[in-house]
């Protein structure tokens, strides 16, 4: 580990600060814009150095002449001995691996992360599943009014249907506008606007009626577009596509496939032979959507990818998408987020709203300041201190030695699972 100072011997019982964040985000990795951890030394509660808050109207804790804002100037400030344990408030009475090193609980500010919705508003989505109260359409509508009202303010959203025309409604009877998609910024319905982004994008949803095929991959590269030479490449933080399909993709004319990839065979409409012999577009378009997934990654874009009832039989294509888009239903199999018939409309709801809502950290934490003893410092997953092992759960990086990593199998639990909180603590000898 690096160290600025000779490793502490001190057996005192250092009081130390946490400094933590909660968020209510998505599965994957999100940014923690933590506050400054500053200062050195083993501080004793009878030294008159305890790390506390400044007072409530202050929104600053001060030690040694540093600084950390908060993003709630009245969060409390506690010091416990009961064990560890996270309360309801989000604090850690203790944490575990510390003894009774005391800790001072402060909630930082943070980055919000922007989610551009790809939704698929294919001819297919007025069909009723069994089980379901509603068409597909209906029920998705349904669900994302339900689950973006919760996360509002905390995510911002911004939209792309496919099919769609700029200037008028695609007729049921599509013709030569089945697999219609403007280009460049008309082909994003709705921006992703901080503040704003939710009632504009039902707006958009519920103005728009279902029609034509599964241009899948190109709405994916209208997203691709948007996040890297769009509007889309100024937002700062993390950024996510989330893509909700009923069926298989297609809409490549430069395509061609055998029956067992023609969607119109995989769907039951075809009566016999090749269906897509003489009508290329039907082709399953994967191999393509596949190709925009990972070009989106690159961008730093994860993906995720929601079947509705209408995908079964495209289960393993979605599942590779899934994958390939970096953040996978972490209750796989199957790797994307299935919705069955069974679920009805309640079950649309609940994968919506539990994508929304899913707590999440990133690995790399920013720090404010430099510590000026690294030997003081100790990390805590869930309120259970984390051994630094020689980095192998976690490290100090950057010339500047201002970003944790957080390494291992606490990593990888965090970007599929979420945590309620992250906490670095300083003034306790670190522990290995």
């Amino acid at each position: 580990m690096p160290t600025n100072s000779p490793p502490s011997e001190n057996k005192c019982k250092p009081h130390g600060r946490s400094i933590w964040l909660k968020r209510r985000l998505l599965p994957g990795a999100l940014s923690l814009l933590l506050g400054a951890i500053a200062g050195s030394g083993c501080h004793s509660s009878d030294s008159g150095s305890e790390l506390t808050r400044a007072d409530a109207g202050g929104g600053s804790a001060g030690l040694d002449g540093g600084s950390l804002i908060v993003g709630e100037p009245d969060a409390a400030a506690q010091a416990g001995q009961a064990g560890a344990s996270s309360s309801g408030s989000g604090e850690c009475t203790e944490l575990s691996g510390l003894g009774d090193c005391g800790t001072t609980t402060l909630r930082a500010e943070h980055d919000i992360a922007s989610i551009l919705l790809v939704l698929d508003k294919s001819g297919s989505m007025v069909d009723q599943p069994d089980g379901f109260s509603l068409d597909k359409w209906d029920a998705l509508k349904t669900a994302l009014d339900a689950a973006l009202h919760k996360v509002e303010g905390e995510i911002n959203f911004g939209l792309v249907l496919y099919p769609f025309a700029a200037d008028h409604a695609i007729p049921a009877d599509c013709g030569s506008e089945c697999c219609a998609l403007p280009t460049g910024a008309l082909a994003v319905n709705v921006p992703i606007e901080p503040g704003a982004g939710v009632d504009k994008v039902l707006d958009a949803v519920n103005a728009a009626e279902p029609s034509g095929g599964t241009p899948t991959a190109a709405a994916l590269a209208s997203a691709l577009q948007y996040f890297t030479v769009g509007a889309g490449a100024a937002i700062q933080g993390q950024k996510y596509v989330l893509l909700a399909t009923d069926g298989g993709p297609n809409c490549n004319a430069d395509n061609t496939c055998d029956a067992a990839h023609c969607t119109q065979n995989l769907d039951g409409q075809c009566a016999s032979g090749n269906c897509c012999a003489k009508s290329a577009q039907n082709c399953l378009d994967d191999v393509n959507v596949v190709t925009q997934i990972k070009g989106l990654a690159d961008a730093g874009v994860s993906t995720f990818v929601v079947g509705i009832p209408g995908t079964e039989k495209y289960a393993e294509f979605l599942d590779t998408f899934a994958v390939n888009g970096g953040v996978p239903n972490p209750d796989a199999p199957p790797s994307y987020y299935a919705v069955s018939a069974k679920g009805g409309v309640q079950g649309l709801v609940d994968v919506f709203t539990g994508i929304t809502t899913h707590l999440v950290r990133d690995c790399n934490v920013a720090l404010e300041n430099t510590p000026k003893n690294l030997d003081l410092i100790n990390v805590a997953v869930n309120c259970q201190v984390i051994p630094y092992a020689n980095g192998a759960g976690w490290s100090i990086t950057g010339d500047d030695q201002k970003t944790l990593v957080i390494a291992g199998d606490v990593c990888q639990t965090i970007q599929t699972n979420g945590a309620e909180r992250v906490d670095v603590v300083y003034g306790c000898p670190t522990v290995r």
